[in-house]
């Protein structure tokens, strides 16, 4: 049996009006509301900002209470007036999100335009 990973989320200002959220461990229903008071954290300190980048290259587990939480971020940064896009996705995340019909969702042009025309 593997140990626990528990989940941490920091997030970094990297270029004006774009906010990194990072998440590391698992995402899942001990864990999904850490998360979504970080997103909250972050919106409320920076109204300007208008991409989020949710960068999960350190996520390694993610359950439906975790998917119902990026769900609500993506909803709270919607509300914000910013972008969302997943970031550095693991094959899982990715094989998660193709079950559920939401990888487009969090991947669509969009949201990927919008991330470009930041680092224009």
């Amino acid at each position: 049996m593997t140990p626990p990973h528990p989940l941490a989320c920091t997030w970094t200002t990297p270029r004006p009006r774009t906010a990194m959220l990072t998440v590391r461990g698992e995402l899942d229903h001990d864990s999904q509301h850490l998360l979504v008071r970080t997103a909250r954290e972050m919106l409320a300190a920076h109204p300007d900002c208008r991409a989020v980048l949710l960068d999960c290259g350190d996520l390694v587990f993610c359950d439906s209470s975790g998917l119902s939480s990026l769900l609500m971020v993506s909803r709270l940064v919607r509300a914000a007036g910013a972008s969302l896009c997943l970031d550095t996705r693991s094959a899982e995340l990715d094989r998660l999100l193709r079950r559920t019909n939401l990888l487009d969702h969090f991947t669509a042009p969009a949201a990927e335009s919008a991330h470009q025309h930041q680092d224009s």
